[in-house]
C-alpha cells in the first residue's frame, strides 16, 4: 500500500516535469485567476469596512427638551439604550456644543460677535450611533417616541444610499469571484486533458493489464493538487506584498484606512490554498473521468 502511494505521488510529480511547459502555463493562468479573485474579495471587504466607518460617522443627534434636568437626562439615556441596536451613546452638553460652534467660527469675527457668550439657547443632546444600519429607520422612530425628547436629527436618505452601495458591492464581488473560479476550473480541466492525451498509450497499457480507474486517476489528481497548491502559495505572496504596500500608501494619504492585514492574513492564506487545491483536484477528476468514459472504457472499480 505504501509503495503504491509513493509510486502514485512520484508519477504525479513526473507528470508535472514531463509536461512542464503546460504545467507552468496552467499555474500561470490559475495564479492570475486567484489574484483576481483574491483582489476582488479584499476590495469588497475594505469597501464594506469603509461603509461601516462612514455609518459610524453618520451619528444621530437626539436633542432633549429645555426642562430636562441631569437626573431626567440619565433616565432618557436608559430609555434610549433599552430601544436596542445602539452602538454608542454620548452626552453632548449645551456648553460643549457652544464651544464647538465658536471653534468653527473662530475665523469669522462678525459671526462670533453676533453670538451671545451664553450657551443657554442650545439644547442638551445625545450623540447616538447604531449597530445595524438596516434597522436605522425603525430605531429612530422608536427613539422619537421617548418622552422628553424634543427632536431627532437623522439622515435617512444617506443611510439608504449607504446600504444600497454596500449590497451592490457584496453582490458584484461574489459574482466576480464565482465567474473567475469557473474560468480557473476550465483551464485546469483542459490542461490535465492535454496531459492525458500525451500519455494516451501508457494509460491504455495500464488498463489492459488490469489497473483500476482510481489507480489511473490518482497521478493526475496529485498533479492537479500540486498545481493548485503552488498557485495558491505564489498568489498569497503576491497579494500580501501588494496589500501591505497599498495599505501603507492609503493610510498615509486618506483618513479612512484599510482593514489591517494582520487581522485576516491566515484566512487569505487558507482561502488561496483551498481554492487552488480544489480547482486543481476538481479539474483533474472531471477531465480524467471524461477521458476514461469516452476513450478508456471506465469501469466501476
Amino acid at each position: 500500500m505504501l509503495s503504491s502511494t509513493k509510486y502514485l505521488i512520484r508519477e504525479g510529480f513526473r507528470n508535472l516535469w514531463t509536461n512542464r511547459l503546460m504545467s507552468f502555463a496552467s499555474m500561470g493562468v490559475l495564479i492570475c485567476c486567484l489574484l483576481l479573485m483574491g483582489s476582488a474579495a479584499l476590495v469588497s471587504v475594505n469597501i464594506s469596512s469603509a461603509m461601516g466607518w462612514l455609518g459610524d460617522q453618520n451619528a444621530v443627534m437626539v436633542f432633549l427638551g429645555d426642562d430636562v434636568t441631569a437626573e431626567l437626562s440619565d433616565s432618557v439615556k436608559t430609555q434610549i439604550e433599552a430601544v436596542g441596536n445602539i452602538k454608542t451613546i454620548e452626552f453632548v452638553s449645551r456648553e460643549d456644543a457652544f464651544a464647538s460652534i465658536m471653534s468653527k467660527l473662530s475665523d469669522d469675527a462678525s459671526m462670533v460677535d453676533a453670538l451671545s457668550d451664553t450657551a443657554e439657547f442650545l439644547p442638551n443632546a445625545y450623540k447616538v450611533t447604531f449597530d445595524d444600519l438596516s434597522r436605522f429607520e425603525v430605531t429612530v422612530d422608536q427613539i422619537k417616541q421617548i418622552e422628553k425628547i424634543q427632536h431627532v436629527s437623522d439622515k435617512r436618505d444617506f443611510v439608504k444610499r449607504l446600504n444600497g452601495i454596500n449590497k451592490v458591492v457584496s453582490v458584484v464581488g461574489l459574482w466576480i469571484v464565482g465567474m473567475l473560479f469557473v474560468v480557473s476550473l476550465f483551464i485546469i480541466t483542459n490542461t490535465i486533458k492535454l496531459t492525458m492525451y500525451v500519455r494516451k498509450l501508457e494509460i491504455g497499457i495500464m488498463k489492459s493489464v488490469g489497473a483500476t480507474d482510481w489507480f489511473i486517476r490518482l497521478p493526475f489528481l496529485v498533479e492537479g493538487i500540486i498545481i493548485g497548491l503552488f498557485s495558491g502559495i505564489v498568489s498569497f505572496g503576491l497579494v500580501t506584498y501588494v496589500y501591505l504596500t497599498a495599505s501603507s500608501a492609503v493610510t498615509s494619504t486618506f483618513t479612512i484606512g484599510i482593514v489591517p492585514y494582520s487581522s485576516f492574513w491566515w484566512i487569505v492564506l487558507l482561502g488561496f490554498l483551498f481554492t487552488g487545491m480544489f480547482a486543481g483536484s476538481s479539474g483533474s477528476l472531471i477531465s480524467i473521468r471524461k477521458y476514461l468514459k469516452n476513450d478508456g472504457g471506465i469501469s466501476n472499480d
